[in-house]
């Protein structure tokens, strides 16, 4: 079953950074010619210092576009930084209560793991108007991978280099490392236990990678994780020869935890991405280099 209709409304929030209204026409222009009708939420194109608004003008947008029965999915707009600002003004109830897939990438990697582990609801990681068309056109595994999960396909998502063997199923949760970092420790993060970790970053030294990805090992459950998905760490080097690349840092990291884990999955702050869900049930066969949706 299709996830998202011919003629639905989808809500249009920016969460995160401030929003320049001239760049966003390309993604509007896309998701118009997917039949989609897109509404921006009152509060997009507010600032206040690098975010678009006030946490709370930012959240009474997400309160609005769940609570809307109109409005069918939310897309945050961009990235930046921010959105753990606005988590304790959100509605969590209405999240629950009415369940719409967030898309987003980078900083919304906030909203998408807090409304898995208060609400349950499911999300989508990968996809973002602005940032996705600010070179040119869509890219063609994104746009492939969109349309797959905006008609209800199942996927089988083929990438990436083995770095333990083994095959996993569970929920999938993580996104953005230094964004997920924040949530550590709250009631935001979602509970690990048995689930598949996503985890990409971009630049970032391989030291701070490192230190997140041991601090994030101690939370609770963490030994309880099911497997690995490492994506693409896009910029992210060594502060000082002998740090440690990023590659000798996750590869330390995943035999340590020894699960299913690859790494270079296509998936992070590249041109060429695919969508992934937050929050709902995954297959990973590290063997076979793939990922079933």
């Amino acid at each position: 079953m299709a996830l998202l209709k011919k003629g639905d409304q989808v809500a249009l929030i920016a969460p995160s950074g401030w929003v320049e209204k001239s760049r966003l026409k390309d993604g509007l222009t896309w998701l118009e010619k997917q039949g989609l009708k897109p509404v921006l939420m009152p509060h997009v194109f507010q600032r206040h210092f690098y975010m678009a608004g006030s946490d709370e003008a930012r959240a009474a947008d997400i309160n609005a576009a769940f609570a809307e029965h109109a409005i069918k999915a939310v897309f945050c707009i961009r990235g930046g930084a921010g959105c753990t600002r606005v988590l304790p003004y959100v509605d969590w109830k209405i999240i629950k209560k009415n369940p719409k897939p967030v898309f987003g990438l980078s900083d919304s990697t906030a909203l998408q793991n807090a409304a898995y582990a208060l609400s349950q609801n499911v999300s989508w990681t990968g996809f973002l108007p602005i940032f996705d068309f600010k070179n040119g056109p869509l890219d063609k595994r994104i746009e492939k991978s969109m349309r797959a999960v905006l008609g209800g396909q199942p996927q089988v998502l083929k990438g990436g280099k083995t770095l333990v063997n083994g095959k996993a199923e569970g929920v999938l949760v993580g996104g953005c490392l230094s964004v997920l970092h924040y949530l550590v420790g709250t009631k935001y993060l979602p509970d690990l236990k048995d689930k598949i970790l996503l985890i990409e970053d971009v630049g970032e030294h391989t030291y701070k990678l490192d230190l997140m990805l041991n601090r994030l090992s101690l939370e609770k459950n963490f030994s309880k994780i099911k497997g690995l998905v490492f994506g693409q760490f896009l910029d992210c080097t060594e502060a000082d020869s002998g740090d440690g690349t990023v590659h000798q840092i996750i590869k330390e990291f995943a035999l340590k935890h020894n699960v299913p884990a690859l790494e270079n999955f296509p998936y992070g702050h590249i041109k060429s991405r695919y969508v992934l869900p937050i929050g709902a049930r995954v297959v990973l066969d590290a063997d076979k280099k793939e990922l079933k949706i």
